[in-house]
Protein backbone atom coordinates (compact mmCIF):
# COMPACT_ATOMS: atom_id res chain seq x y z
CA UNK A 1 0.00 0.00 0.00
CA UNK A 2 0.87 3.36 -0.82
CA UNK A 3 1.46 6.41 2.12
CA UNK A 4 -0.82 9.26 0.92
CA UNK A 5 -0.67 11.41 3.57
CA UNK A 6 1.01 11.29 7.00
CA UNK A 7 -0.48 14.08 9.69
CA UNK A 8 -0.80 14.01 13.29
CA UNK A 9 -4.26 13.77 12.56
CA UNK A 10 -5.06 11.29 10.47
CA UNK A 11 -3.22 8.91 7.65
CA UNK A 12 -4.26 8.06 4.11
CA UNK A 13 -2.99 4.80 2.07
CA UNK A 14 -3.82 4.25 -1.18
CA UNK A 15 -3.69 -0.04 -2.71
CA UNK A 16 -4.32 1.38 -5.89
CA UNK A 17 -3.90 -2.21 -7.43
CA UNK A 18 -6.98 -3.32 -5.86
CA UNK A 19 -8.84 0.36 -6.18
CA UNK A 20 -9.13 0.98 -2.31
CA UNK A 21 -8.58 3.59 0.20
CA UNK A 22 -7.59 3.13 3.93
CA UNK A 23 -8.27 6.42 5.95
CA UNK A 24 -6.98 5.87 9.78
CA UNK A 25 -8.39 8.89 12.18
CA UNK A 26 -6.05 9.24 15.27
CA UNK A 27 -6.47 10.80 18.36
CA UNK A 28 -5.34 14.01 17.32
CA UNK A 29 -8.44 14.91 14.82
CA UNK A 30 -10.71 15.01 18.42
CA UNK A 31 -9.37 18.28 19.04
CA UNK A 32 -8.15 19.80 15.81
CA UNK A 33 -9.82 23.31 14.96
CA UNK A 34 -8.20 23.51 11.33
CA UNK A 35 -7.02 21.07 8.81
CA UNK A 36 -5.03 22.95 6.13
CA UNK A 37 -4.30 20.02 4.27
CA UNK A 38 -7.13 17.64 4.65
CA UNK A 39 -9.38 18.03 1.62
CA UNK A 40 -6.22 18.23 -0.58
CA UNK A 41 -5.06 14.85 0.97
CA UNK A 42 -8.31 13.23 0.40
CA UNK A 43 -8.55 14.59 -3.39
CA UNK A 44 -5.27 13.43 -3.66
CA UNK A 45 -5.58 9.29 -3.10
CA UNK A 46 -9.41 9.85 -4.96
CA UNK A 47 -7.34 10.79 -8.54
CA UNK A 48 -5.61 7.81 -8.11
CA UNK A 49 -8.51 5.69 -7.81
CA UNK A 50 -11.18 4.42 -10.34
CA UNK A 51 -15.18 4.26 -9.93
CA UNK A 52 -16.46 1.69 -7.92
CA UNK A 53 -13.45 2.53 -5.24
CA UNK A 54 -13.86 1.02 -2.10
CA UNK A 55 -12.87 2.80 1.35
CA UNK A 56 -12.10 1.54 5.01
CA UNK A 57 -12.59 4.59 7.03
CA UNK A 58 -11.11 3.25 10.66
CA UNK A 59 -11.96 5.32 13.22
CA UNK A 60 -10.92 3.15 16.31
CA UNK A 61 -8.59 5.62 17.81
CA UNK A 62 -11.05 8.88 17.86
CA UNK A 63 -11.48 10.04 21.25
CA UNK A 64 -14.52 11.46 20.16
CA UNK A 65 -16.64 13.32 18.26
CA UNK A 66 -15.49 16.70 16.55
CA UNK A 67 -18.24 18.78 15.38
CA UNK A 68 -15.99 22.10 14.65
CA UNK A 69 -15.32 19.75 11.79
CA UNK A 70 -17.97 18.97 10.41
CA UNK A 71 -18.27 21.04 7.45
CA UNK A 72 -15.29 19.53 6.02
CA UNK A 73 -16.21 15.72 6.94
CA UNK A 74 -19.78 16.30 4.82
CA UNK A 75 -17.47 18.14 2.08
CA UNK A 76 -15.21 14.99 1.96
CA UNK A 77 -17.76 12.68 1.66
CA UNK A 78 -19.79 14.73 -1.14
CA UNK A 79 -15.82 14.42 -2.99
CA UNK A 80 -16.61 10.89 -2.49
CA UNK A 81 -19.41 10.56 -3.89
CA UNK A 82 -18.32 12.85 -6.98
CA UNK A 83 -15.34 10.63 -7.93
CA UNK A 84 -17.58 7.19 -7.59
CA UNK A 85 -16.78 5.64 -4.36
CA UNK A 86 -18.44 1.99 -4.76
CA UNK A 87 -18.53 1.20 -0.64
CA UNK A 88 -17.72 2.60 2.77
CA UNK A 89 -16.54 0.37 5.74
CA UNK A 90 -16.43 2.29 8.62
CA UNK A 91 -14.47 0.95 11.92
CA UNK A 92 -15.74 2.19 15.36
CA UNK A 93 -14.73 2.60 18.90
CA UNK A 94 -17.12 0.82 21.27
CA UNK A 95 -18.20 4.31 22.19
CA UNK A 96 -21.44 5.11 21.22
CA UNK A 97 -20.41 9.03 20.45
CA UNK A 98 -18.34 8.76 17.52
CA UNK A 99 -21.26 6.26 15.17
CA UNK A 100 -23.82 8.83 16.62
CA UNK A 101 -21.64 11.96 15.28
CA UNK A 102 -20.75 9.91 11.96
CA UNK A 103 -24.36 9.73 11.40
CA UNK A 104 -24.63 13.00 10.90
CA UNK A 105 -21.49 13.15 8.27
CA UNK A 106 -23.64 11.01 6.76
CA UNK A 107 -26.70 12.66 6.76
CA UNK A 108 -26.37 14.51 3.53
CA UNK A 109 -24.33 11.56 1.83
CA UNK A 110 -26.73 8.67 2.40
CA UNK A 111 -26.50 6.61 -0.57
CA UNK A 112 -22.84 6.15 -0.55
CA UNK A 113 -23.28 2.29 0.88
CA UNK A 114 -21.67 2.20 4.22
CA UNK A 115 -21.38 -0.83 6.52
CA UNK A 116 -20.36 -0.16 10.54
CA UNK A 117 -17.85 -2.30 12.55
CA UNK A 118 -16.24 -2.12 15.61
CA UNK A 119 -13.80 -4.91 14.84
CA UNK A 120 -11.11 -4.23 12.34
CA UNK A 121 -10.95 -8.21 11.32
CA UNK A 122 -14.74 -8.12 10.80
CA UNK A 123 -14.13 -5.24 8.73
CA UNK A 124 -11.46 -6.61 7.02
CA UNK A 125 -12.91 -9.92 6.03
CA UNK A 126 -16.52 -8.10 4.83
CA UNK A 127 -13.96 -6.24 2.17
CA UNK A 128 -12.57 -9.63 1.58
CA UNK A 129 -15.74 -11.29 0.86
CA UNK A 130 -16.78 -8.47 -1.17
CA UNK A 131 -14.17 -8.08 -3.32
CA UNK A 132 -14.05 -11.68 -4.21
CA UNK A 133 -17.72 -11.34 -5.11
CA UNK A 134 -17.20 -8.47 -7.32
CA UNK A 135 -14.31 -10.35 -9.05
CA UNK A 136 -17.08 -13.54 -10.00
Amino acid sequence: MDLIAYRPQYRIYLHVAGNHIVYERLEEMTLATELPHYVADIERALKLVKPGFTVLSDLRRTLGPNPQMLPVFRQVRQMLLAYGVGLMVEVHPPSLSVPKFMQQVRAQSEEIPTHLFTDIAEANAFLQRFWAQQAS
